[in-house]
């Protein structure tokens, strides 16, 4: 068979020779912001989609018009989580709106269906909602959306699947990530100047400590002037914050004028401790730092 283009017979395309040709080219998602009212609601014993909102699903454009839609769902049985999602439907001429995955007890919320066709559905997950002892429970957005450049915005717990070289922008944490295909790789993130948390028995000359790009810095001078430091004795300094520990502990060297040296750990769990070699007395400076390690 001669190469040529889908328009060349007929000069139009199908659903399916469109979808081939937009959905690599157009991301999935709500069009807004991850701040925006979530596009579900729950009420009785109905799930609502709330009018006014827009989104893109494989090309193709979608609404949810001008007034609310309902779906009734029964509240009655064990104890379960449905997925609401917006549905492709390729076996009703490409059809596209709202539908219910009903979950089975123990089994956590269903999956979107991912069908590459032709004769299959494809969904978005909107939200996720629980059911138990006759009443809705929990309802959690599941969303994520497209900027006003076809960037994909989300939160933490809103990110979309993996696809390799695929970007996403996290509002919550303010980090970008690129996707491997398997885990998400920080590409941007700045996290701004914050300080270290310090035990009671230490003050600081310097503390600084921020992220950017994956790593985080610690620059920090710090005294006890309650009373000298011990040799072979191990100190708590402080403790770093969530978000800025590192993947693995390691261990650095710490400098006094006395001059001394203490041997020093930062913990995965964030935990700073210094032990010195000698006696420092109390008030002498200890430098740590700079240190810089990638954040878990």
């Amino acid at each position: 068979m001669a190469q040529e283009s889908p328009l060349s017979a007929t000069g139009a395309l199908t659903e399916a020779q469109y979808e081939r040709l937009a959905a690599p080219q157009c991301a999935d998602g709500l069009i807004g912001h991850p701040n925006d009212p979530s596009p579900v609601a729950l009420s009785g014993s109905q799930v609502v989609i709330k009018a006014g909102s827009n989104g893109i699903l494989r090309g193709f454009p979608w609404s949810s018009g001008p007034v609310d839609t309902t779906h009734t769902v029964s509240l009655s049985g064990a104890a379960r989580s449905d997925l609401v999602v917006l549905r492709l439907d390729r076996n009703t001429g490409y059809a596209l709106g709202t539908a219910i995955r009903t979950g089975s007890p123990g089994a956590g919320a269903p999956a979107p269906a991912t069908g590459t066709g032709p004769a299959d559905v494809y969904e978005l997950p909107l939200a996720e909602y629980d059911v138990a002892n006759g009443a809705f429970g929990a309802l959690r957005r599941r969303c994520w959306y497209l900027g006003d450049d076809g960037q994909i915005l989300c939160k933490a717990d809103t990110r979309p699947p993996h696809a390799p070289g695929r970007r996403i922008r996290e509002v919550d944490t303010g980090r970008t990530y690129e996707s491997t295909g398997a885990t998400w790789a920080v590409i941007l993130d700045d996290s701004g100047s914050t300080t270290l948390p310090l035990s009671g028995m230490f003050t600081s000359a310097r503390n600084t400590l921020y992220r950017r790009n994956g790593f985080a810095h610690l620059g920090l001078t710090i005294n006890r002037p309650g009373g000298d430091l011990a040799a072979r004795t191990t100190y708590t300094v402080g403790t770093i914050p969530a978000g800025y520990r590192p993947e693995v502990a390691f261990d650095f060297i710490a400098l006094s004028p006395a001059p001394a040296l203490a041997t020093g750990t930062v913990q995965a769990s964030g935990g700073i401790t210094i032990r010195p070699s000698e006696r420092i007395e109390a008030g002498s400076n200890i430098v740590i730092g700079p240190l810089f390690w990638p954040v878990a």
